[in-house]
């Protein structure tokens, strides 16, 4: 049954991502379920669509369901999703919750920035 759940929310995940109620629904689907590959899917068709995370992210309850995305995305795909929000930033910084999104994305570049810079650092010795 949760299967079908989350195979339907993933059809359905454009639409349900341009309210905050939908959102809500989304967000508690993305928890770990067990279900990691139609958790997965979920995730990934929520950053392909153009602009979905950040309009997502501007929604009272969008913020979680975009935080469940990144936590759930690796390699390219992650590095994709953070871009896309990077390139709302302007439209981020305009919500309330956009702003939550936004500074959280700002804390986690500027950990990996450090990251880069040690691992760099450590190649050179």
């Amino acid at each position: 049954a949760r299967r079908c759940l989350l195979q339907r929310l993933t059809v359905g995940a454009e639409l349900l991502a341009l309210d905050s109620h939908g959102c809500a629904a989304l967000g508690a689907a993305l928890v770990d379920s067990g279900l990691t590959e139609e958790v997965l899917s979920l995730a990934r068709r929520l950053a392909e669509g153009p602009n979905m995370l950040v309009e997502m992210a501007c929604l009272r309850h969008g913020q979680r369901a975009v935080k469940e995305v990144l936590e759930l995305l690796e390699g390219r795909e992650l590095d994709s999703a953070h871009r896309q929000l990077a390139a709302g930033a302007g439209r981020l910084h305009t919500s309330r919750y956009g702003k939550v999104v936004a500074r959280n994305l700002a804390i986690k570049a500027s950990r990996r920035i450090d990251l880069d810079v040690v691992l760099r650092n450590q190649k050179a010795c």
